[in-house]
């Protein structure tokens, strides 16, 4: 049975080894709902333990917005009843944890708005990717809300502090151009080529070495988390001995283009 439009589902597709996950509440938006955040975390779960799928690619339905925060719906109820307080917060957890652990790369694809909660998932992705008409902000400070302190931090690592605080004291809203301008998302591209360049991004992606993309975002990552770095290191050494490593030498040779399998 299909759940009501305002509550908002997740849609997930697999094509030639690229997840394509689906933020789907267009009535509001596509605002993420507790049960979206519940659904989204463990459909990302199950892709990132699929050997198969190469990259993960996040959008929004539709071309008004990728996420415009979360359900305000819902606000009253989590302020009022403590059980619905605790299934968001678990929910959220959930969710962010398992976004800091994903060892397949994500896009975030961006039409129209994305806007806190919306903007706490970009900034979870290794690259975030919008049409012109990409609108982003965290409004928490007109909300009376506290960004969490983890969200901060994963910001400030995009934008630097200055940058930061501007967005966060500020509340305002920033166009696609100057958030590539802060280096809060990797590109700008037109409205109707945007799911095509995404594609052709990700297929470049799932076309390499699953072991050296692994080791790549692995290794990035290490760079604000230390604990980490061991494992870097251990991904980076898995490369060297791998058979993708021989069959990568061997197409070079052989002036071909080589067929990765992740082993």
């Amino acid at each position: 049975m299909t759940p009501p439009e305002s509550v908002g589902i997740v849609g997930t597709e697999i094509r030639d080894g690229i997840g394509w996950v689906t933020l789907d509440n267009p009535t509001r938006r596509n605002a993420i709902s507790t049960s979206m955040m519940a659904t989204l975390g463990s459909t990302l779960r199950a892709l990132d333990d699929d050997p198969t799928i190469r990259v993960i690619v996040l959008r929004g339905r539709g071309t008004d917005a990728f996420a415009a925060g979360a359900d305000i719906s819902e606000f009253e109820t989590h302020q009022t009843k403590q059980a619905s307080r605790q299934e968001n917060e678990e929910a959220v957890g959930t969710l962010f944890g398992t976004l800091s652990e994903l060892t397949t790369p994500l896009i975030v694809m961006v039409h129209g708005y994305c806007i806190g909660a919306g903007m706490a998932l970009a900034l979870a992705a290794d690259l975030r990717i919008s049409s012109p008409t990409g609108r982003f902000a965290i409004p928490a400070a007109r909300l009376g809300i506290g960004y969490p302190v983890t969200l901060t931090h994963a910001l400030v690592d995009a934008v630097g502090p200055g940058h930061a605080s501007d967005m966060l004291f500020t509340g305002r809203t920033l166009t696609a151009e100057e958030a590539q301008s802060i280096g809060l998302i990797n590109r700008v591209v037109d409205s109707a080529s945007l799911e095509a360049h995404v594609l052709e991004v990700a297929s470049q992606i799932a076309a390499n070495a699953p072991l050296s993309v692994r080791a790549a975002k692995t290794s990035i990552k290490a760079r604000t988390n230390s604990t980490l770095a061991e494992r870097a290191e251990r991904h980076v050494a898995a490369c060297l001995d791998s058979e993708d490593a021989r069959e990568g030498q061997r197409a070079f040779m052989e002036r071909r283009d080589p067929t990765f399998e992740g082993r």
